[in-house]
């Protein structure tokens, strides 16, 4: 069993200097915006004095142990105001961890500290030899699509399209079954579409687990190819069209997609007529899908998308 270190008076002491220096950070020590709007990509994770170092040691032991649900808020808590400077060492103490509740509990405090301003300090951890670490990394960074991680992300591809290969127990299989989506999600969001046609498998077998992020990462390949690769999955499966059609809407050109796209919108299938229309909305208009769209107003809808495409 790990030793914690104990006591009222520590505990306290290291949430008063959690709170301090969450105050005393600089202000690109989480997402931040240039002059012009566009995000700032951090090259080094912020630092941390020795004394908070040893801190910051203390939360992350005792977030890994938890005993009590008390324990581990109060040391989320710490280490979410300490901000991206705990992040290297929440990263070395995921990959050490073996204990699944201990790694959904770092990984829960990794995604409050990071961000759009961290995904070129992601992508360094993308070939790390943990793989609770690299997966992790790779599903964090294509949250939000940047092009300056496209070298590392397809390197990790590759990588694990490898070693995916010469799994064999069902563990090591669900492990690399998870890290090859993961690694197909950050190299689409990097802007490249090699992963694409593993990342339409995974939307129409799982839409409901992988949608969201799906939709994210393809935003970032939107363009004449992934407009291509997708069109020339209609007229196919019933699965398959509809996984079409949901990526188009965030991938799709409106010159190349919107006229392909408008049959569906008399389909007799209300699924696939709901996909249309969110299809329609994310090629023309930019706009998110509408998840709860009953029968009726998908007819309405549809009706008034025909006019507009006229």
């Amino acid at each position: 069993m790990r030793k914690i270190w104990n006591g009222t008076a520590a505990r306290d002491g290291a949430l008063a200097l959690a709170a301090a220096l969450a105050a005393a950070l600089p202000a690109h020590s989480g997402p931040a915006a240039g002059a012009e709007g566009e995000i700032e990509r951090l090259a080094a994770w912020p630092e941390l004095a020795r004394e908070a170092r040893e801190h910051v040691r203390f939360d992350v032991a005792r977030l890994r142990e938890a005993r009590t649900p008390e324990m581990g808020e109060e040391a989320r808590a710490a280490l979410v105001a300490i901000g991206a400077a705990a992040a290297p060492l929440l990263l070395d103490s995921l990959g050490r961890e073996r204990d699944e509740a201990a790694r959904g509990r770092i990984r829960a405090v990794l995604e409050a500290v990071t961000g759009p301003a961290h995904t070129r300090l992601l992508a360094a951890e993308f070939a790390v030899r943990e793989g609770a670490v690299r997966t992790w990394a790779l599903e964090r960074a294509a949250r939000f699509p940047d092009s300056g991680t496209r070298e590392a992300a397809l390197a990790a591809w590759r990588a694990v399209l490898a070693r995916a290969a010469k799994k064999g127990e069902k563990a090591e299989k669900e492990a690399a079954d998870r890290e090859l989506l993961a690694a197909a999600l950050a190299v689409t969001a990097s802007g490249a579409t090699e992963a694409l046609p593993h990342l339409f498998s995974r939307a129409c077998a799982e839409w409901r687990r992988v949608g969201v992020a799906a939709r994210t990462a393809a935003e970032a390949v939107r363009g004449e190819e992934a407009t291509a690769f997708l069109l020339g999955r209609l007229g196919g499966e019933r699965a398959e069209e509809i996984g079409a059609l949901r990526l188009l809407a965030a991938c799709g050109t409106r010159e190349g997609a919107a006229p392909r796209v408008a049959p569906y919108l008399d389909a007799e299938d209300v699924v696939v007529r709901v996909a249309a229309i969110n299809a329609l909305r994310g090629i023309v208009d930019g706009a998110p899908p509408l998840e709860e769209l009953s029968a009726f107003d998908a007819i309405e809808m549809a009706r008034e998308w025909k006019s507009r495409l006229r």
